[in-house]
């Protein structure tokens, strides 16, 4: 999860699994909070922000099935924070 040039990442999904959604549309992130949980019939992955920042897009809700490699929110990040 890297930040692009306007310092917005990406977050997506590493395998096919059913999502939680940790955090809201607007909400501010610190490191290491939760972003999300994917989660397989053997996998469990918990996603983090890496950097201070807002949630501007959420593209998945919680008990969805999604597939490796969907878009499960946007993040700006704000390295002044």
């Amino acid at each position: 999860m890297l930040p692009n040039r306007q310092l917005e990442v990406r977050v997506r999904a590493n395998f096919d699994g059913e999502v939680e959604v940790l955090v809201k549309l607007g909400a501010r992130v610190l490191p290491g909070q939760g972003l999300v949980v994917v989660e397989a019939d053997r996998e469990l992955e918990k996603l983090s922000a890496r950097n201070p920042g807002r949630v501007i897009e959420v593209h998945a809700r919680t008990g969805q099935d999604v597939q490796k490699g969907a878009l499960l929110l946007v993040i700006q990040e704000d390295p002044s924070a």
